[in-house]
């Protein structure tokens, strides 16, 4: 299988790699959805998935840091809750089944996509200009509010191996944060669900390494290219075109999910 494969995934690598990096995720679910196609198992393609992200997201934040495009303190507290939400992801996978599980979902992302839509609607009807953040104090009841949106992220990877995105970055939109910052923070609380995935999924031998290899030759240049291209792009640009990204990827999945 693998000769028929060495060159048509470092090219897939490298454009997920780039999406990833740009939008700040996404690409998770189409790696598990082109190795599905490709003919590999269901759960081989969720783990391989979650594995690949790794080095694209590490890569990606590290380029995204000396930007200064990363609120560490918030990705700290979405990644955390997004490798546990990874872990009971693994455990739900293995006890529902995955039609109903599929169907709870695709709601759920219509639901994301209904409330990012609204949010981006009002602040363009709004006359002025909403100050954007590139840090935001915990305090209250977002000390337990936040976290569950880096669980919900967790159990979509584990799960789906989904990167987790639409959550993270819902709730970064939410926040008021600036789109590269959104970028660069969502990609950092990634690493986390990957290592999640990775631990969870390796402990049951579901990583096909030979898969990773090849998808990572070209997701790691197009990682190093990603933020470059964010660096050299309008800031209004990003605010406008980000959410809309969002919003057409969070619909995406709910029709992969109610299908």
């Amino acid at each position: 299988m693998y000769e028929n494969l060495i060159i048509i995934l470092p090219i897939i690598g490298f454009l997920i790699g780039l999406l990833v990096t740009t939008i700040g995720g996404g690409g998770g679910g189409l790696y598990t959805v082109i190795l599905i196609m490709l003919g590999v198992d269901i759960q081989t393609s969720v783990a391989t998935s979650l594995a690949t992200v790794l080095p694209t997201t590490v890569v990606g934040a590290y380029n995204h840091n000396k930007q200064n495009n990363i609120d560490k303190g918030m990705g700290i507290v979405l990644g955390i809750s997004g490798l546990i939400g990874t872990f009971i992801g693994i455990y739900i996978s293995s006890l529902i089944p995955e039609h109903l599980l599929k169907k709870a979902f695709g709601i759920l992302f219509i639901i994301l996509a209904i409330v990012n839509l609204k949010k981006f609607i009002s602040e363009l009807r709004s006359e002025e200009k909403i100050e954007k953040k590139t840090k935001v104090r915990i305090k209250g009841f977002k000390k337990i509010f936040i976290p569950l949106f880096g669980i919900f992220g967790g159990i979509l990877a584990g799960i789906f191996g989904l990167s987790g995105t639409p959550p993270i970055q819902l709730i970064l939109l939410l926040l008021g944060y600036t789109a590269t910052t959104i970028i660069g923070t969502t990609i950092f609380v990634l690493i986390f669900n990957s290592i999640g995935g990775i631990l969870g999924y390796g402990a049951l031998g579901r990583i096909d390494i030979n898969l990773v290899l090849l998808l990572c030759s070209g997701t790691i240049i197009g990682a190093i290219l990603g933020p470059k291209i964010v660096e050299k792009t309008n800031e209004d640009i990003l605010e406008i075109i980000i959410p809309i990204i969002i919003i057409v990827i969070n619909l995406i999945f709910a029709i992969k999910m109610l299908l």
